[in-house]
């Protein structure tokens, strides 16, 4: 059975029509519905009863549902219009029978939007035009109602305000304690009188109000919200604003400490400065870093025929994001810096300007110099649309004073990362051995988050008989030191396996180089022996991520050994060789840990491994292919160096010699 929809006349009887089908969809929106809600019919019908909904629970085909089998009735419920704004409307929910179903007939009038104690038009002019301002929450702390003079107080006109609690509106100096306030009121049914609060404007502007919140009950007695009653203390202001004032200033400074802490580069101090001062204090901030401050350049860039009279700047804002491919580039390119941050650079003072805005128009701008231990670092800039105050310029001062401090921390932490890299990567082997039957690839990646070196190694050696000595290992320990001692174990290892010590041998012997000494950090190793004449793989592991063997056919084994401790703990270990049959073309993969540690999800060693597992998906591809697909599934939040050594593990070829067949050297 169908229902036939007479042609509308909603405009003539002043009734807002929509017909809802079973599964909550709109198909039927008369011009009063639009003039009720703002949606046009081509942008609502079709569309599921939820995008209506002040606060969607649930698609409109349960409401349907639901009110079908009560019968329909009358609902009071807050509808989302088009322009973002809610309002209150009372509706008839009447069921009516369709091809696909039972379904909604909603009817709204214009008379069921009225007052019914008094003149409508009364009450309205009262609640307008009142010299104080008037407010309703709901239980969420949402605005339902705001008068005009509240509106005006709070800056934003009054669709501002609706449907958005009232915490996201307001920019108070502890909005914690303020929302703790309004719960006690909404929730406990406390009122709160001779309420004293001090907030800011969008356009920066401070002022402060007295009020009293009262908790609103429907007529069974629950609590359904809250009302406020406002006034602006007009001159009485100032003590409180004040007040207020010092609170947010310290506030703000609580948190740019606690924010700059955390920051071991300078592209992250300029990230984490800028979140926390804006928008609360400004529009934009900008950090500009004399590259001068960086390295100094007896030739700095020049452009054009003659070098700028103004000074080379790495603009910070703009290199905020993820780390770079290589740490020595984790700075934006220089350029020339603007003549007001020049000038404040020249002359280590505060400069004053004004920035031309293509949209909010002009704004006003001030640089403040970075100043640590008596040398200019550069300049931070605020801009906002608002002017600043000597209040607001002693803010920045002490701002800038922090941000200075933690970049001056951050360059020398880089100093010292760039140069624990360049001796890391110093003592490395610069190319690994050309053998035809295990040829080999590796992988070297430092930390990306600003960590220092951690002393990883990689290393294969060509021994007599036709065999291959590798080791990867891991110095516990990150900067100089780590990468100081990480050569001597990389030397030694490789003299260790030239004299021909099997791998437990050679960890045994390594432990005990240390003897103990003070200035030297454990590390952890595996050392490898492969022969390729009989396939014999011999393997020694001293705290260190077993290796994984991918067969030809693409099954992966992890190589079992006894892991034993790191090296250099002086502990008298003595370590075991394990051995394994490897078929011809098999790959080995060695790695530190850093290639399969995740701290943000604790991806344990078992998890790493079939990760690692996983990732090569052809085993007959290059060893630059298999090296970049285990680089790729490399978990992105580990914080430290990944160092990867695979090699491809054949069978020498026989040589042919006088007087018959002879085993080959290599």
């Amino acid at each position: 059975m169908s229902v036939l929809v007479p042609h509308s006349t909603a405009v003539d009887d002043g009734l807002a029509l929509a017909l809802i089908d079973p599964a909550g969809r709109i198909g039927w929106w008369t011009s009063g519905a639009q003039a009720l809600t703002g949606h046009p019919p081509s942008e609502i019908i079709g569309c599921d009863l939820s995008v209506l909904a002040d606060r969607p629970a649930g698609h409109g085909g349960e409401l349907v549902a639901r009110l079908v089998r009560a019968g329909g009735g009358v609902r009071t419920d807050w509808l989302r219009c088009s322009d973002g704004t809610c309002r209150s409307v009372r509706w008839h929910a009447v069921p009516v029978p369709l091809a696909a179903g039972a379904g909604l007939l909603a009817v709204a009038g214009h008379d069921e939007r009225r007052v019914h104690r008094g003149d409508p038009a009364a009450a309205d002019l009262l609640l307008h035009s009142a010299p104080v301002g008037l407010a309703v929450l709901d239980k969420d702390l949402r605005y339902r109602f705001v008068n005009d003079a509240l509106a005006r107080l709070n800056g934003l006109p009054v669709s501002a305000h609706l449907g958005r609690r009232i915490l996201d509106v307001l920019d108070l100096p502890d909005p914690r304690a303020y929302e703790d306030m309004l719960r006690r009121v909404s929730e406990d049914g406390e009122t709160i009188g001779n309420l004293q609060v001090a907030a800011v404007r969008p356009d920066g502007t401070p002022y402060a109000a007295r009020g009293t919140l009262f908790p609103l009950r429907s007529a069974d007695g629950r609590i359904v919200g809250q009302a406020g009653v406002v006034h602006d203390l007009g001159s009485t202001r100032a003590e409180l604003l004040d007040t207020t004032r010092s609170q947010r200033r310290l506030e703000l400074l609580s948190r740019i400490s606690a924010g700059l802490s955390q920051g071991l580069d300078v592209a992250s101090v300029a990230a984490k400065l800028s979140a926390v001062c804006t928008p609360a204090f400004v529009r934009t901030v900008t950090v500009d870093l004399l590259a001068s401050a960086v390295r100094p350049d007896p030739d700095p860039p020049v452009c054009a025929a003659t070098a700028p009279a103004r000074p080379w700047v790495h603009p910070l804002s703009a290199s905020a994001g993820s780390g770079p491919d290589r740490p020595e580039r984790d700075l934006p390119r220089p350029l020339v810096a603007t003549g007001p941050v020049s000038e404040c650079i020249r002359s280590a003072e505060v400069v004053a300007f004004c920035v031309a805005e293509a949209r909010e128009g002009p704004h006003h701008a001030i640089a403040v110099p970075l100043l640590a231990a008596g040398q200019v670092l550069g300049a931070v800039t605020f801009a906002r649309p608002g002017g600043f105050d000597p209040d607001d310029v002693l803010t920045m001062r002490d701002i800038t004073a922090r941000t200075a401090m933690a970049i001056d921390n951050a360059l020398l932490y880089r100093r010292e990362r760039l140069a624990a890299l360049a001796l890391q990567r110093q003592l490395l082997p610069a190319r690994l051995p050309d053998i035809p039957w295990a040829e080999s690839a590796h992988r070297y990646l430092p930390a990306q988050n600003g960590t220092l070196a951690g002393g990883d190694w990689y290393d294969a050696v060509r021994l007599p008989g036709g065999r291959i000595g590798l080791t990867v290992g891991d110095v516990m320990g990150h900067g100089l030191g780590a990468a100081a001692a990480m050569g001597r174990y990389r030397s030694s290892a490789r003299a260790l396996l030239a004299v021909g010590l099997e791998p437990g041998q050679l960890l045994t012997r390594l432990d005990g180089l240390g003897g103990g000494a003070d200035n030297d950090l454990p590390a952890t190793c595996v050392c490898v022996v492969y022969d390729g004449v009989t396939g014999d793989l011999r393997l020694a592991l001293a705290g260190h991520p077993p290796p994984l063997l991918i067969h030809p056919d693409g099954s992966a084994d992890t190589l079992a050994a006894d892991p034993g401790p790191p090296v250099g703990m002086a502990l008298d270990h003595v370590y075991e060789d394990a051995r394994h049959a490897v078929p011809p073309g098999s790959l080995l993969v060695l790695y530190t840990d850093g290639m399969i540690e995740d701290r943000s999800t604790l991806l344990d060693l078992d998890q790493g491994i079939a990760m690692l597992r996983r990732a090569v998906q052809r085993t007959q591809a290059s060893l630059d292919e298999v090296c970049d697909a285990l680089l790729a599934v490399r978990p992105a939040n580990s914080a430290d160096d990944a160092t990867l050594l695979v090699a491809r593990l054949d069978r020498v070829q026989p040589v042919a010699v006088a007087g018959g067949a002879a085993r080959a050297a290599n």
